[in-house]
């Protein structure tokens, strides 16, 4: 879900597993994939703000069947703390309860920061919305198709982390790694693979590609490691070999 951009997910199973999964890619871009029986892009709003988004996934579902794996990458940017004082949340306790800047916090902020990191409100406030909705989205899907295995992506600094735990009581196995770790190319970028089985991904730090995030489009900056990608569908085919 949401392999949309560089469709990393899809391409990495193409080269990899061929033959032994038929994918289904989700996005809201118009993405075309080659004309094939074992790769599908469906444009489907994943978000909690579709009210119809079962219902559209259950139509797909009753013509090729329910899903049995479930990777998922949700938008990460209105849940990252690298804005600093420009970020909306600021916490997520225990207790459910929410910390999130509002329209005057803006108004000031921008007085006093330096005029590069002006941030507009309605951006901020679109982003929000689109964050929780998407992580809501997504957990929905989960809790309503419940496949035998489900992977979601975000940074390990992502509050989206404890928006799941502390507002939707959504738990897993937390399984942190590190991009440049799978691949030299890419930025260190710390991030979890939250799934419901235990998956053992490398966790030491190498050092990587310092300018992957700082240059090229969103799409770029958004693609996954394919041999990150590879080490965690051969875990989860392993863990369904042995069951």
């Amino acid at each position: 879900m949401y392999d949309d951009a560089e469709s990393s997910y899809k391409h990495a199973i193409e080269k990899n597993f061929d033959g032994k999964f038929e994918v289904h890619c989700f996005g809201i871009n118009d993405v075309v994939f080659p004309k094939s029986n074992r790769y599908f892009y469906h444009k489907i709003d994943l978000s909690l703000c579709n009210f119809a988004l079962i219902d559209e996934l259950k139509k797909i579902a009753k013509l090729y069947g329910a899903p049995k794996i479930i990777l998922a990458s949700p938008p990460c940017e209105s849940w990252s703390g690298a804005d600093c004082g420009g970020c909306m949340f600021k916490e997520i306790d225990d207790n459910g309860k929410w910390v999130v800047n509002n329209k005057k916090y803006y108004e000031n902020y921008n007085k006093v920061c330096h005029p590069v990191k002006h941030r507009d409100f309605i951006k901020k406030e679109r982003s929000r919305i689109l964050g929780e909705a998407t992580i809501g989205g997504t957990i929905e899907i989960i809790d309503f198709f419940k496949p035998k295995y489900w992977v979601i992506e975000n940074p390990t600094t992502s509050k989206s982390w404890k928006y799941q735990t502390n507002h939707w009581d959504f738990n897993g196995f937390i399984n942190k790694t590190y991009y440049s770790s799978y691949d030299k190319e890419f930025s260190t970028k710390p991030t979890i693979f939250k799934s419901n089985i235990k998956l053992e991904l490398k966790a030491k730090k190498i050092s990587g590609n310092k300018s992957h995030m700082a240059k090229g489009n969103y799409a770029k900056r958004s693609s996954i490691p394919f041999d990150l990608i590879v080490d965690i569908i051969g875990q989860i085919l392993k863990e369904e070999y042995v069951k």
